[in-house]
């Protein structure tokens, strides 16, 4: 949501060059909604095919793994579905286009490439930076050492 003081960043204020105009909004609630049937009418296909046929132990592998692999597919496709709703309902509010951290412009050229983002392009990187130190680097935390085993 923004804030009173954020609304003061209208886009008079943004740089010419980064100001969303009309056309380009409704180009991308248009490739939006394009998306979205897309990714429905892949969810439905995909609920058709999960039957199968009696088969060897063989063939129950197979299809076990090609239905977890199509089960971890769905799970994304859910995932960006929900992202392209988010989107389209920011639209409609008016909150699309401003970074649901800092409440600054998020800018053209990542909203023409990343439709349905949330985060300016600073508000991702630091997130992915407080993601990393709380892993840890390559994958340690802290209390371990590289051999995977807590310090005293």
């Amino acid at each position: 949501m923004r804030t009173e003081e954020q609304d003061l960043d209208t886009p008079d204020e943004i740089d010419s060059e980064e100001a969303m105009a009309a056309e380009e909004m409704q180009e991308i609630q248009t490739m939006l909604m394009s998306q979205m049937e897309e990714i429905e009418e892949r969810l439905n296909a995909t609920q058709e095919e999960t039957e199968f046929e009696v088969g060897d132990e063989v063939d129950h592998s197979v299809i076990s793994q090609e239905q977890t692999l199509n089960s971890l597919i769905e799970s994304r496709e859910i995932e960006r579905l929900q992202q392209i709703k988010d989107a389209l309902q920011r639209m409609d509010s008016g909150e699309y286009g401003w970074c649901e951290e800092t409440g600054q412009w998020i800018g053209k050229k990542r909203l023409m490439a990343l439709p349905f983002t949330r985060l300016s392009l600073e508000a991702q990187m630091e997130q992915e930076r407080r993601a990393n130190r709380n892993r840890g680097v390559g994958g340690f935390s802290e209390d371990t050492n590289y051999a995977g085993n807590y310090r005293d």
